[in-house]
């Protein structure tokens, strides 16, 4: 009777053993179709996860960006605000203006280069 126990405790705590194949193409194969259908189980569990981190860092950019230029405009004092327009706009003038000035210097020929010098 301890017999018939001791093989079938050896029997049920062994390892079960791995396929034995009988050239390397057989478990490359068998290799590959195991790792295709996991792969194919995975896909769509790692497909939401990136999406999700996709979306939260991009809620959270939107977020902190118009947080921050919400809570500057309020905590602003308007006579600062309106300083600020009015600097705006005079930078504006000053590069319109500088641009002209830089379009007509070159299109207008110049005489004060001189000539190329020759050999």
């Amino acid at each position: 009777m301890n017999d018939s126990n001791e093989h079938t405790q050896e029997t049920a705590g062994a390892a079960p053993e791995a396929p034995r194949y009988t050239n390397f193409t057989e478990a490359f194969q068998s290799a590959r179709s195991d790792a295709s259908s996991m792969a194919r189980e995975a896909a769509p569990k790692l497909k939401e996860a990136l999406s999700g981190a996709a979306h939260d860092l991009a809620y959270g950019a939107a977020f902190s960006a118009c947080f921050a230029a919400c809570f500057a405009k309020e905590f602003i004092p308007s006579s600062i605000k309106e300083t600020l327009r009015r600097g705006a706009c005079a930078g504006k003038r000053a590069a319109e203006k500088a641009a002209e000035k830089a379009a007509d210097a070159a299109t207008a020929p110049s005489e004060a280069v001189p000539p190329p010098l020759s050999a």
